[in-house]
């Protein structure tokens, strides 16, 4: 789940201007990257079920995803060092050879230890993929262009929420899963290859003082994999440490990055409640965590529960993406007070989804899954674009860029924390021991009705930028 932010202010260029500048070709190309990261999530939700079935590992499902994401942050943060280094070129080939890699380790992976290799690597080549392309979108075009191509990033990610389940349920029903890593490695290829004949070199960068954060993004990957580690040792003596450890980790995190005053990757006091910047970045790490367990384990419920084909239930969770990005591009134009209105009722709706999404899952019919899953898209894609946009208003002058940078980033961290604390719940309900639909239902049960505290803190967050920064903003 991604939305992209632009400023009207940076120019008024049109579609066809775009075209004129002969550089159509540079753009397919950023394109391409942009798809083979937003495809890759959903694809491997719909084809993990086979692939668990074959290979076994039902205890480290959630880490498909949580290492995927983890890879994805560390790469990111990277992305303006690699770029200035190694020029735009080199460092498109090199993440696309990466992601190529970890699509190869995941193909061939005879256990679930190195499908997880391989989810590492797709996310640290992908995840670069993404962010070389902001920085691609600012080095090779005109700032009027802008706009109208990060509004054309926004559509692809539409058309991979839509086509993503379309490929990886298609090759799991067929039997054939492995074939989904496949087509994507190629494509990745394709792109290395394509690279060097059309993005225009832009030179490397003078690369400035600031030194790469090794040390706070060791505490973060720490944090995630604490985290993701009690969710497979479900026992009390050793779960509670670990998310303990995480928690620990976590602040640590932020402690450091608080100390280094010209090299923060979040603003100083990122989490403080009493400020509209730091509830606005709890309302994003809450309701981001609280939504996860969908996309994590609604596939294997649907299938388990309601003998949903894996392609059906690739669209019932893709579902969520496709409305997140019509809510956002719907309601954009809305006026401060329609803004406020619109954060209040997005955070709403993602409670009620949340709330209701368990009994649903457990009980049926599919289509309220169906609804559901749309309803809590829509709350995002309500919400989201705004609270960014009132967090960074409400950030002091020096810390606008790592307030906006943070946020992207702190909703990654959401998405990995939701995934490994939805293994925790999802295992202890039973649902590695059993694939019985009795077990099931009290596994889709608790993995919702578990995060429904996360949800209402982060609604209540939201609530509190709504009202606190609409003078601010206005």
């Amino acid at each position: 789940m991604n939305e992209t932010n632009t400023d009207a202010r940076l120019g008024n260029a049109g579609w066809a201007d775009i075209l004129k500048t002969g550089q159509l070709g540079q753009f397919a190309l950023l394109s391409l990257g942009i798809w083979l990261h937003a495809a890759d999530t959903l694809l491997v939700a719909t084809a993990m079920p086979a692939a668990v079935a074959e290979i076994g590992g039902d205890r480290l499902v959630s880490w498909t995803l949580s290492l995927y994401l983890l890879g994805s942050i560390l790469s990111g943060a990277a992305a303006s060092l690699v770029a200035a280094s190694m020029g735009l070129r080199r460092a498109f080939v090199l993440s696309a050879l990466v992601y190529t890699l970890g699509c190869v380790i995941s193909a061939l992976a005879p256990d679930m230890i190195w499908m997880l290799a391989g989810r590492f690597a797709q996310g640290v080549g992908g995840g670069l993929l993404v962010a070389l392309t902001y920085v691609a979108i600012q080095r090779l075009f005109p700032k009027d262009m802008w706009p109208r191509l990060l509004a054309l990033m926004s559509a692809i990610w539409g058309a991979s929420a839509f086509c993503g389940p379309l490929i990886g349920g298609l090759f799991a029903d067929l039997g054939l899963w492995r074939w989904g890593f496949w087509v994507f490695a190629i494509q990745a290829v394709l792109l290395a290859v394509l690279v060097p004949a059309f993005m225009r070199p832009t030179g490397r960068a003078t690369v400035s003082g600031q030194r790469f954060p090794i040390v706070r993004l060791a505490l973060l990957s720490l944090a995630v994999l604490c985290v993701a580690t009690a969710g497979i040792y479900v026992a009390p003596q050793t779960s509670v440490p670990l998310v303990a450890a995480g928690a620990l980790f976590f602040y640590l995190f932020l402690r450091r990055d608080g100390s280094r005053a010209n090299e923060r990757m979040f603003p100083s006091h990122p989490f403080d409640i009493r400020t509209v910047l730091g509830a606005g970045f709890i309302a994003n790490l809450a309701l981001g965590t609280a939504a996860m367990s969908f996309t994590v384990y609604g596939p294997f419920l649907l299938n388990r529960i309601h003998d949903v084909s894996a392609l059906t239930a690739g669209y019932i969770i893709a579902a969520e993406s496709v409305a997140w990005s019509f809510a956002a591009v719907a309601f954009a134009g809305v006026g401060p007070v329609g803004e406020k209105t619109v954060i209040r009722a997005g955070s709403a709706l993602i409670v009620i989804t949340v709330a209701c999404m368990g009994p649903a899952m457990a009980s049926g019919p599919v289509w309220a899954v169906l609804v559901l899953s749309i309803l809590q898209g829509t709350g995002f894609g309500l919400f989201w674009g705004f609270l960014i946009r009132r967090v960074v208003a409400s950030a002091p002058e020096a810390e606008r860029d790592s307030a906006s940078s943070a946020m992207p980033t702190t909703q990654q961290i959401a998405f990995a924390l939701g995934a490994a604390l939805s293994g925790i719940v999802a295992n202890i309900a039973g649902f590695a021991e059993t694939s019985s639909p009795e077990v099931m239902k009290n596994v889709a049960l608790w993995s919702f009705a578990s995060f429904i505290p996360s949800a209402l803190l982060g609604a209540a967050a939201a609530w509190r930028v709504s009202s606190a920064a609409t003078a601010k903003v206005s």
